[in-house]
């Protein structure tokens, strides 16, 4: 019978009584061991090894219904010359769909922006000032030269996204701009009648609404950007279309085959609420539980074992 790990105690855990009652401090010479501290490591070939770091580097596009409809919509608003703002829960979901979407209208040749290039796309990374605004932009547009004062930035903004033929702007993380930055979008709009697009959280209306009475200096802001679409949430089905192209992405000689079950299908759907970053990081937990575990097979249980515990994503406010 082996002998339990928790029945052995290293040097330095046994009580030293005589050291105690005499007072005496003595060097502790026992050796290090840094596994006590990282916590218990899986012993993997470098085949298997292989397979878990591979995981990371695997999120896929899938695009569903959803998608669809959030480029009939964009396309739209493109033509009608509108601008509008899209929410959702599933940040990861839009990204990839926004992305999609600016490949197949703008094209690049090495670094350089193909032209007419009809839609421009940020991403807002810290709380945005106008100036953060225009550079985000001009690196995009490929003029990156950041110096000069404000009016000189959006100026040079004015005329680049002229010249390049942009005739739709998205902006995602718009929740993270200032009031003044918002300002300047209302402002291009103005200036050159292109459909500007805010992209974001769901409380990125609640952030523009002019009808909030701490938020009246919004008024012309909510009334630039009053189309709205909700870009949804993965369903059943969807999740099981994402799985089966992320299992095909995998290329593994056998295959975890996690469609095979719908009760599969349920656990992996319900511990993501539809949402594609949290669906992404549960399919790596199971495929690296069954690395781990060969021979078990793939259930509902085993599944709902390899995620373990954990709070169910928000997927409505």
């Amino acid at each position: 019978m082996s002998q339990s790990n928790l029945a052995v105690q290293p040097p330095e855990e046994q009580p030293q009584v005589s050291q105690a009652s005499s007072g005496a401090s003595q060097p502790n010479n026992a050796p290090f061991n840094p596994a006590r501290k990282l916590g218990k490591q899986r012993n993997r070939s470098p085949e298997q090894q292989a397979k878990v770091d591979q995981l990371r580097g695997i999120e896929p596009y899938v695009g569903v219904e959803r998608d669809e409809e959030l480029f009939t919509t964009l396309y739209k608003w493109w033509e009608a010359g509108v601008c509008g703002c899209i929410t959702t829960t599933d940040r990861l979901g839009l990204k990839k769909s926004l992305t999609f979407y600016l490949n197949s209208h703008v094209k690049r040749r090495g670094s350089l922006l193909v032209t007419p290039a009809p839609v421009a796309y940020i991403e807002v990374e810290q709380n945005g000032s106008p100036t953060d605004l225009f550079l985000l932009l001009l690196n995009f547009l490929v003029n990156p030269l950041d110096c000069g004062h404000l009016r000189q930035l959006r100026s040079r903004t004015w005329g680049t996204l002229k010249s390049r033929g942009v005739k739709q702007l998205l902006v995602n993380n718009a929740d993270l701009l200032s009031f003044k930055a918002f300002n300047e979008l209302v402002r291009i709009r103005e200036r050159l009648n292109i459909s500007v697009v805010l992209t974001g959280s769901p409380y990125l209306n609640d952030i523009i609404d002019a009808k909030n009475p701490k938020k009246k200096e919004y008024l012309t802001i909510y009334n630039t950007f009053l189309k709205q679409h909700s870009y949804s949430t993965l369903d059943l089905g969807n999740v099981a279309t994402v799985i089966q192209e992320w299992e095909e992405r995998l290329n593994w000689t056998k295959p975890i085959s996690l469609t095979s079950d719908d009760d599969v299908i349920r656990v992996l759907a319900n511990a993501s609420e539809g949402q594609l970053q949290v669906l992404y990081e549960n399919l790596r937990e199971v495929a690296i539980w069954k690395i781990d575990h060969p021979k078990a097979q793939i259930n509902a249980q085993n599944v709902s074992a390899a995620l373990g515990f954990c709070n169910q994503p928000v997927a409505k406010l």
